[in-house]
This record gives C-alpha cells, structure tokens and sequence, in this order.
C-alpha cells in the first residue's frame, strides 16, 4: 500500500477475542451473509483511501475472510494486552509505510457505518486538518474517530483496554463531534445481530 500525506489511511481493529460474544465475533454473518470483519474491510475500501486492518485473536481465520481485498493486514501479535497495544501496533506500521495527514481508526464490529459515513469524516479532516473528529450519537462519543497526523505518536504509546479514549481526553480543545447515529450501534453479543433483521 502507498500513499501520500494529502489522504488519511483507515485503519480498522478487528483484532479483539470477543469474549462477551461468545466465540470468533469476526465471522459472525450479517443478514446478507457476509462476515462482520469482510463487510467492514469492503466498507473502507469504498471510500478508496488506503485500509489497514489489523487483526490478532482468531488471526489465521480472520485473514482467510480478507482474500482477494486490496488491504494491508497487520498481525497485533500483542492483542492479549487490549485494544490499546493493537491500535499501537496497527500505527506502527502504517508509519513504517508513509507518513499519512491522519488515521481515521473504525471497529470491525459497526456493521451500519458506511462508506459515506467514513468519507464524510475525510472530508472534514481535508478541510481541518488539525481537528480531532470523533463520532457522537446521542450522549455517547466514540468511533470512527479520525487522528490528526500529530496524534499518532501518542496512539503508537497506547496500551490497555480503554482504547484511544484518553488521547481524545487530551485534545479536546480541538474535537469536533461528527453526527453519526450507525457508528452507535455495536455488535457485541449474538442477539445484537438479531436487531440488524428487524
């Protein structure tokens, strides 16, 4: 994968053990069949921005799902240590790649986020660069979240369970809260599948 610093890369997690659901959460089939973890990576390459998904727990499986996707996957041979060191993991080698203007960072499990969701949070990052954009539905704030270029230090420093939530913490003079209702919606137990039929 190459790219030039005018474009962020997305970068999808997909690398947890799922242990509230049960088993391999990844490979769980929507309504249409596909998998959570395909679905996700076919989202991010619609918008045509450079993907990376980053996979851990389950990894041989997982990667068996991606074939035939123009996407980078990268092993968090650490993903036991939480969500934290396989979002360090993940920027570690995007930037061992190119220097990108930003990560728009996504979960494998917001199966209603779409293309246009993810493209309308590089929109925005084009026209501020330096913003911090998250996603916000109702009170609750999280991803897709899109890093400036000088936040990926501080997520390539990150370890633990809580995520990128603490780097948000730090910048949020600079946050913009971007509307989105789908990124509220998380699939993490086999009745939440359920819903998406209804």
């Amino acid at each position: 994968m190459s790219h030039s610093n005018a474009a962020p890369v997305v970068m999808v997690m997909a690398a947890g053990a799922s242990t509230r659901y049960g088993s391999a959460k990844q490979l769980a089939r929507l309504p249409s069949g596909c998998t959570l973890v395909r679905h996700a990576a076919v989202t991010a390459l619609e918008t045509g921005l450079p993907v990376q998904m980053v996979i851990g727990s389950h990894g041989e499986l997982v990667r068996a799902e991606l074939v035939g996707l123009d996407i980078e996957i990268v092993d968090a041979t650490e993903w036991w240590r939480g969500i934290g060191r396989s979002i360090a993991q993940g920027v570690d080698a995007v930037l061992a790649r190119a220097a990108p203007s930003g990560l728009l960072l996504t979960l494998a499990d917001l199966p209603q986020v779409t293309s246009e969701d993810l493209l309308r949070m590089a929109d925005l990052h084009r026209q501020s660069p330096d913003r911090l954009l998250v996603s916000g539905f109702g009170d609750n704030r999280g991803p897709p979240c899109l890093f400036p270029a000088d936040c990926l230090p501080a997520l390539q420093a990150l370890i633990g369970d809580d995520g990128a939530r603490g780097i948000v913490k730090m910048n949020a003079a600079r946050v913009v809260v971007v509307p989105l209702a789908a990124a509220g919606f998380d699939i993490d137990r086999p009745a939440d599948l359920l819903k998406l039929g209804r």
